[in-house]
């Protein structure tokens, strides 16, 4: 397996390139969180009955957790560990609004707590706790551990 550089890996953002950006996320301000972020949602991202497929409901809760834990803290290697995700409600129009709070961050592990909502309805339609372990950077291979999120 080839492992991207962090030279290669700014250079695929740079771009525009990189999967998470086709997803158009974008933070946003809401106030009582450590992080926001909206993303839109139209056919292309819909499950046949018509609501934003679970699986993109999990990455962009993994992004927005992770992201609150690298903008809370000091810069080390962010890997999610475990996310544990409960869908209340399909979420059908738009755009997804997840805030993340830390609830904790230690030494070696941080837990953060994420619920979606329906911006377009107001309806809570998921809730989430995601751990992090903590590590600092491995020294010469330029990328540290596999890490998430991308």
């Amino acid at each position: 397996m080839i492992r991207a550089t962090a030279a290669e890996h700014d250079e695929v953002i740079a771009s525009g390139e990189h999967l998470l950006q086709q997803l158009h996320m974008r933070d946003v301000e809401h106030e009582g969180v450590d992080l926001a972020i909206e993303m839109d949602i139209d056919h292309r991202v819909k499950n046949p009955r018509g609501a934003l497929q679970g699986g993109l409901v999990a990455t962009l809760v993994d992004v927005v957790a992770g992201r609150a834990v690298m903008d809370t803290g000091s810069r080390e290697t962010v890997t999610t560990a475990d996310l544990t995700i409960h869908y209340l409600l399909g979420l059908t129009i738009g755009p997804a609004l997840a805030t993340a709070k830390v609830v904790r961050r230690g030494r070696t592990l941080a837990v953060v707590s994420v619920d979606v909502t329906d911006a377009g309805s107001g309806e809570l339609c998921a809730v989430a706790t995601v751990a992090f372990s903590l590590s600092q950077p491995r020294p010469g291979n330029g990328t540290g551990s596999d890490s998430s999120p991308a």
